[in-house]
Formats: structure tokens, sequence, C-alpha cells
């Protein structure tokens, strides 16, 4: 059962408690302002509901800037796990060529920071492993 929590032009934010995931879904292309004010929506939603499992739907974000992936696991995703302790995890769920620039891109972090990282994220093109790698996590399988 999900919660919806809020909802812009360009973001919809929901919440299921059986499981605690926070769930981001982007409804179209998106400017470097809405970025970061829908990654607030999401950092503010997290701390309400103390949820550190995340799924970012970005999958209608068709006109992408590169700067916002690094921006969210360089500067934005540190600093929610510093403020809510504990780590933190999220899944991005993209469209497969936009995963084929991103691991293209010599400058972009493609890969998570290793499993005693305080966060991780993984990029995946479908939505049923997105899932399951953020629901072993929960379970802290997976040799955590």
């Amino acid at each position: 059962m999900y919660q919806e929590l809020a909802s812009t032009s360009f973001l919809q934010v929901a919440y299921r408690p059986d499981s605690c995931l926070l769930i981001g879904r982007w409804l179209c292309s998106i400017t470097d302002e809405q970025l970061r004010e829908g990654y607030e929506t999401m950092r503010l939603a997290a701390q309400e509901h103390d949820c550190r499992h995340w799924l970012m739907d970005a999958r209608r974000r068709t006109d992408r800037r590169l700067n916002g992936p690094e921006w969210v696991v360089t500067s934005f995703l540190p600093r929610v796990q510093q403020e809510m302790g504990g780590r933190l995890y999220v899944a991005f769920l993209v469209l497969p060529n936009h995963l084929a620039e991103i691991e293209a891109d010599p400058n972009m972090p493609e890969k998570s920071p290793g499993a005693s990282a305080p966060f991780q994220y993984a990029r995946f093109i479908d939505e049923g492993a997105a899932n399951a790698w953020l629901d072993e996590k929960r379970r802290g399988k997976a040799g955590e």
C-alpha cells in the first residue's frame, strides 16, 4: 500500500510503510532548480518517515542534464546520509540509453561506494531488479 506524500507537476513522492520504501517518480524532463527542489522533497519525506531506502524513477526524464547525477551522488546523498545517520540506499531507475550515457562518461561516478560506505546506490533499467536490490539491502543480506 502506497501513501502519496507530495506531488508537483514534475515529481510524485510516495511511501510504502510495509517495506519502509520512499519512491520518487520524475514525471517529465526538469530544470536544475526542479532537480534540487525534488530531491529536497525526498530528503524531507525520508526524515519524516525515517526511511533510508529510496527508489528514484527517472524514466520519464528524457531531456537529461549530466550535472544532475553527479550532484546527487557526490553532494546530495552524502549530506542526507550524514543528517539521517545509518546507511542510505538509493536505486535509480533509468532508461537504457541514459544508463549507457552515464557509463560512457569518464567523469561520472558510475559505481556505488563499497559495501562499508555510509550510502550506496545502483542504477537499473528494470523496476523489479531495483526493488529486489532495495529489498536485499533492507533485509541486510549480501554481506551486510
